[in-house]
Order: C-alpha cells, then structure tokens, then sequence
C-alpha cells in the first residue's frame, strides 16, 4: 500500500539518485587513479627533466656543497608558510629526488631523500620499496654528461590524492541532499497539483451535477483514470435519469387506472345488489391486472436499458430456436384462450447469434405476447427462424389488425398506441423490442404478411 505519491516518489527518487552517485562516484574513482597516475607519471618526468637541464653543465665541489645546504634548510624554510599553503607540507617526505654520477658518487639529494640509490639506475619508470614504502621512481641520464638524476614519489601520496577527491565529491553529494530532497519535494507537488485541483472540483460539486469533469488541465498520466471517471458519471447519470423517468412513467401511467380501482372500490362498497357487488370486483381485478402488467413492462424497461456495456459483456452464443420454444411454452394458455394457433418454423436449428438469453426471451416474449392480443380469436400466430447469408431472421407474423405504414416510426415511442385499439396494454412492448434488439444491434424492421393482413415484425441479427 502506498500512502502518499508525493513521499513514495521522494524515497524512492533519493534512493535512485544515492545508488547511481555512488556508482558513479566509485566509477570516477577508479577512473581518476589511472589519470592521477598518469598526470603524476608525467610531473615526475618533467621534474627530472629539469633537475638534469639545470645539473648539466660543470659544477666543482664547493658548489655542490653549497646546492646541498640549500635544499637542507627548505623543510624549515618551508614549515614557515604550512599554517597559509592549501596543502601538507609531509608532502616533502614522500617526493624525493638524487643525482649520481657513473662512478656511483651521489652528487646531491633532497633533503630527507636516503643515501642509498633509490633505483637500479634503469632508465624510464620502474617501481621500489624503500623503507617498506612503495616508491614510483623516475631515472634519466645526461646524454653529454656522467649525470644520473633519480627522482622519486610514495604511492601513498597518490593515493591519497584519489582519496581527497572521493572524499571532496561525498561531502558536496551529503551537502546538497537535503537542497536535492526540497527541489524534488516541490517539484514532485507541482506535479501532483492537477490531481488535488481535480478533487477539488469534485468535492465542490452538487450531489446531483453529474457532468464530466473538465480534461483539460489534467496530465497525460492521470487522463485514463479522469476519462473512466467521467464514463462512470455519465453511468450514473443515466441510471439517475432512468430513476426519475420510471417515477414520473409510473405516476403518469398508473394515476388513471388507480383512480378506476378506487372508483370500483368505492362502488362495490356502496353496492346492495350482489350483482353489481361482483362486477364492480370483477373490474377491479381487471384493473389491477392491468396495472401490474405497466408495472411489469416499466420495470422491465429500466433494467433492459441501464448496463448496455455489463449486457454486451454477457453475451454468448444463443440459438434463437431455444429461445423461441421457451417463450412459446410460456405463452401457450395465453393462446389457448383465444383458440390461436402458436406456429413455430425454424429452417436452421443450430443458428446462433452472439447475445443475452434472457433479453433476448425478453423480446420474443413481448412480441408474441402482441400478436396474440391484437389478433382475432381462431386465428395464428407464426415464428419464423431461419438463415440469409451471414444474417439470421427472426420474424413474428399475426392475422390482427396491424399497424398503418404512417404510424410504424412512432409505434416504438413509449406509452403510444394505436389509436382505435381495443385491446388493452401499456404501450411500452414494442420500445422494450426496440432497446434490445438496439442492444443486440440487430435491425427492426415492420411490414405486412403476404396474406395483406396482419404485422409482419422481422428482426435481423448477425449470424454466428
């Protein structure tokens, strides 16, 4: 669990950056041995260079002596100006330097250098232990002249060099951490910003204003989680919106037919007569049916509309033959009273379509439940299956009065009927086909049977 960006971002940024600094650091390290070793190599040369261009003419005894005393006094000379120069004066004993001649005769030495030679007299670079010390050494010899200059320098003094700098490096990285941690700190706030203007807006906002929050401002990283939220808004203000038109479907649906309920309460109380007793109930259960039947048809409405997305997730495979002779079963008394004959035709038993079962029953319900309330009694009512193509067919056909060609766009509308119907119903069947056949992207299409008689409702689906 991560309890705050902004710190997780801060530690584990320092971590990173301490990590790569210290490989770095040991990185440079190694690399600036090697150019300290070089660039020492290089002084040393040039020092012994210079000793033999200074040596290299004729010098008696006395002038050698006096040379000599001269570099003895500079230690003491030297510890005059060691509280000021910027360096160790210890340096003096770690770089010494000697000048021989070929008879083996040390000429003249620095101050605290040993007697004893500090090479083998080989030419070029050569490394020695002098007192258990290692020494670089350096030896050149005069090409005119019987000179030999040696000139000499302790590792340690090279490698302390490396350490000063490694250790110069750590201290300016420890000193400009916690500058480091405040810049990342801001700018990692500056970053986050948009995500607490974000909140901000939101928690500001009226519990029932539900438009989508405003992408402009909002960083690339955060869109996808901002866009699902607005998805989620949109969901819910649907879903707010499906509330409040089943409410008002409800009211405006229901108001009439309760008011003829309370009438035929009201009337059956009043009665004296069994008979008027009884059919005054006898309305009043027919009202009561009728409005459990808008109540069905609205409910079935908000639920059918809401989740389009959870539906389509849902779909698998359905064999439209199954759902037919499921809804048929269903329906059959409901035929039966009128003496309609239910006629199923499916040329293609194994036909599928990718959709929901259960909305898919839905509709054929609806449908079949249509033909057989607008047709006439001792008449049919057909359901037709079969395959053009790549397309499946599903078509309902009935012998009732069907719909005229100019009132086919608005039979989908809800709460609109025919005017002129006798049978009763809530006008919300065929907008329940319409949704789902939407949801299943399948095309609605009316007509008239061949017959000139009659609805002929064909719904094509895409075949699997």
């Amino acid at each position: 669990m991560i309890p705050s960006i902004r710190k997780f971002l801060l530690i584990n940024l320092l971590l990173s950056i301490t990590v790569t600094t210290t490989l770095t650091a040991i990185g440079n390290y190694i690399l600036d041995q090697k150019d300290i070793q070089y660039h020492l190599d290089s002084l040393l040369s040039q020092s012994a260079m210079s000793f033999m261009a200074l040596l290299n003419q004729d010098f008696d005894t006395s002038d050698l002596l006096r040379m000599q005393s001269q570099l003895n006094s500079i230690p003491n000379i030297g510890k005059q100006y060691a509280d000021d120069a910027p360096f160790d004066f210890e340096y003096e004993d770690k770089f010494q330097f000697q000048v021989w001649n070929d008879s083996g005769e040390l000429l003249i030495h620095s101050a605290n250098s040993p007697l004893e030679p500090l090479s083998n007299f080989a030419d070029g670079f050569s490394n020695a232990k002098i007192h258990n010390q290692p020494w670089r050494v350096f030896t050149t010899r005069a090409p005119q002249s019987d000179l030999i200059v040696v000139v000499a320098e302790r590792y340690d003094t090279r490698a302390e060099l490396g350490h000063r700098i490694a250790r110069d490096d750590i201290y300016i990285m420890l000193l400009t951490y916690p500058l480091l941690g405040l810049l990342i700190w801001i700018i990692i706030g500056k970053g986050l910003s948009p995500l607490k203007t974000a909140a901000i807006e939101v928690a500001k906002r009226q519990s029932s204003n539900l438009e989508p929050v405003d992408l402009t401002s909002v960083p690339e990283e955060i869109k996808p989680l901002v866009d699902e939220l607005n998805k989620l808004l949109l969901r819910l203000e649907g879903a707010l919106e499906r509330e409040k038109r089943f409410a008002a479907d409800a009211a405006h649906e229901l108001r009439t037919p309760l008011a003829a309920l309370k009438g035929q309460a009201q009337l059956a109380i009043k009665a004296t007569d069994p008979k008027e007793a009884n059919d005054a109930l006898s309305k009043l259960i027919t009202g009561v049916d009728r409005c459990t039947h808008i109540v069905q048809q609205l409910l079935t409405l908000s639920r059918i509309v809401p989740d389009e997305e959870q539906r389509i997730q849902d779909a698998r495979p359905i064999k439209l033959r199954n759902v037919a002779i499921e809804q048929m079963a269903q329906l059959a008394p409901t035929a039966l009273e009128k003496n309609i004959d239910l006629e199923l035709n499916c040329k293609d038993e194994k036909l599928k379509v990718m959709g929901n079962f259960t909305a898919l029953g839905i509709l054929l319900r609806n449908l079949i439940d249509n033909a057989i309330r607008y047709s006439p009694e001792n008449s049919f009512v057909k359901v037709d299956i079969y395959r053009e193509g790549k397309r499946a067919i599903l078509k309902v056909t009935d012998n009732g009065p069907g719909i005229p060609a100019e009132l086919r766009s608005r039979v989908f509308e809800r709460f609109y009927r025919v005017l002129g119907t006798k049978q009763k119903g809530s006008g919300l069947g065929l907008a329940i086909v319409q949704q789902i056949a939407s949801l299943h992207k399948a095309e609605l299409l009316l007509g008239t049977p061949p017959t000139g008689q009659g609805l002929e409702i064909k719904l094509v689906f895409q075949a699997l």
